[in-house]
């Protein structure tokens, strides 16, 4: 079997020895990059399954090089772990929001890292485990094997944990889906704060599925739903 790529960013000499060492023993690649510049210019080589990336960075922030993953790699995009001495909430909640799917603060604990990346990597459907058959629904159409999403006959660009999200609604069409539910199943309750990532992903997606996302609907105090087309959202 293929060794798993991981494209980490990081600064700190010790730091990148010391994951260096952990992901080989463990039986990934490790790809290395200090700086913005030469992650940018190196990334498009390695074509990584996972993303470390610390905030601090001697040319700029790591949110920066998360943002413009979309200008840098094709479709479907590698998870993202932030890694980061950065450790307050908003900074939390701003990593998740610019499309990391999950943060870790320092110093961290080294079977925790390993975890996370396992959960991150299982979860994007980087562990070659069978893709489940298309989903469709009102002009919605995911694509688990090619990692595809067209609405309104137009391709979308989804980051992993929109997709994983949108399949969990497609396959439960009509029907409330608790916050709890969805973050068992796709966050493992292994991320803080996960009511707030929920609700900003699902606003992202809903976005990035233009007219088809008056579908999804909040259910106030306990989830979503993924309601059938009317007559109302044909029209639109």
């Amino acid at each position: 079997m293929k060794k798993k790529s991981v494209f980490l960013l990081e600064d700190d000499p010790a730091i990148q020895r010391l994951i260096q060492q952990i992901l080989v023993k463990e039986g990934y690649r490790a790809h290395v990059n200090k700086t913005l510049e030469s992650a940018r210019r190196t990334i498009r080589q390695c074509r990584p399954d996972l993303i470390i990336l610390d905030r601090r960075l001697p040319d700029g922030d790591g949110l920066e090089f998360c943002r413009d993953l979309k200008n840098l790699l094709p479709a479907p995009l590698p998870p993202v772990l932030f890694l980061t001495s950065k450790n307050s909430t908003t900074d939390k909640v701003l990593g998740i929001k610019m499309g990391g799917d999950d943060y870790l603060t320092k110093p961290f604990q080294v079977d925790e890292l390993l975890a996370r990346i396992e959960a991150l990597l299982r979860r994007s459907g980087s562990q070659d485990a069978a893709p489940p058959p298309v989903l469709s629904h009102a002009g919605i159409e995911l694509d688990s094997e090619k990692h595809s999403c067209i609405a309104d006959g137009r391709e979308k660009g989804l980051w992993p944990k929109e997709f994983e999200l949108l399949r969990l609604f497609l396959s439960k069409p009509g029907k409330v889906i608790s916050k709890e539910f969805i973050s068992r199943e796709i966050w493992g309750h292994d991320f803080i704060d996960t009511s707030r990532a929920i609700e900003m992903t699902v606003r992202r997606l809903k976005n990035k599925l233009g007219s088809k996302g008056a579908l999804l609907v909040t259910v106030k105090g306990y989830g979503f739903k993924l309601e059938a087309e009317t007559k109302r959202h044909a029209r639109k």
